[in-house]
């Protein structure tokens, strides 16, 4: 009788790891999220010039709706939720030009960080320097017969942005002028303030793990998730962040809990975001005065 060994080619270690997925789905889903490798998630809110290039949580929780609406009727009232938890108001208001942190419209496309680096190449050729220089920038880029000018303030991010409708040198050069002459200047706003309902958002976040990892992560933990039997969906982040994608489960499964709490466990928000605990702990009120 002959005896035969093991083939070399035979994965004994991924037959075994097989088998114990067969046999203890949602055990081994548990092990393998505490040990699965999370990609980088990067800049979730990049500073620019302008504020298209910001986060919009109007188009997150736009493309959000869309992938649950997709995923079926048992996402629904998750899709109702989103489309209430940013409420709107508009305020008259007084506010300073140095508050302002971005512009909606812009003829150019560099990615300058901030409104002073936009100015420094916009204004640089605007007469900037004196007192009168100053009240005449002030004049032509904000007139008073289009009083008031509109803005937004997202609370939850403490930005400003011009509803401009094309670039304005004379807003450069005022801006330089208030720079270097360490001046301010206050012009006649409506200003519509964006928030986070917060009845809404904690009721998202009593009733859904809602979980931003890359896609490519979130995948990946879907497929355990999957194979386990544990329910959960992917939803879309925003388009201009496709690598990035939600990781959506219900908290009534007990099984499904530890999962994501091992998933969750010792991670750094730069590979994994609880993203409704995210947005409460992000809020800068506005100042209605």
């Amino acid at each position: 009788m002959t005896n035969r060994s093991p083939s070399p080619n035979v994965d004994l270690e991924g037959l075994l790891n097989g088998l114990i997925q067969k046999m203890f789905p949602a055990w081994y889903a548990c092990q393998a999220a505490k040990e699965a490798h999370l990609g980088n998630l990067g800049v979730l809110n990049p500073h620019s010039f302008l504020s298209h290039r910001w986060l919009s949580l109007h188009a997150v929780f736009s493309d959000a709706g869309k992938s649950l609406t997709e995923a079926g009727e048992e996402w629904k009232p998750l899709c109702d939720l989103l489309e209430k938890l940013i409420s709107e108001r508009e305020f008259n208001r007084s506010l300073s030009i140095s508050a302002i942190d971005g512009l909606e419209h812009s003829a150019h496309d560099e990615d300058w960080p901030n409104l002073y680096s936009w100015a420094e190449h916009v204004g640089k050729d605007v007469p900037h320097d004196s007192a009168e220089d100053f009240d005449r920038l002030r004049q032509e880029a904000f007139p008073a017969e289009n009083k008031p000018h509109r803005m937004v303030y997202r609370e939850w991010d403490g930005r400003y942005y011009w509803l401009n409708k094309s670039d304005s040198a004379a807003f450069a050069g005022l801006l330089l002028h208030a720079q270097k002459k360490q001046r301010d200047a206050n012009i006649n706003t409506l200003i519509n303030v964006e928030s986070i309902n917060d009845k809404v958002l904690d009721r998202i976040h009593a009733e859904y793990w809602w979980l931003l990892l890359t896609r490519d992560s979130a995948e990946a933990i879907y497929a355990l998730l999957e194979q386990a039997g544990l329910p959960a969906t992917l939803a879309d982040f925003e388009w201009r962040r496709s690598d990035l994608e939600f990781l959506i489960a219900r908290k009534n499964n007990r099984k499904l809990n530890q999962v994501i709490l091992n998933l969750l466990n010792k991670r750094s928000s730069q590979h994994i975001i609880e993203f409704g605990r995210w947005l409460g702990r992000h809020h800068f009120p506005f100042r209605n005065h």
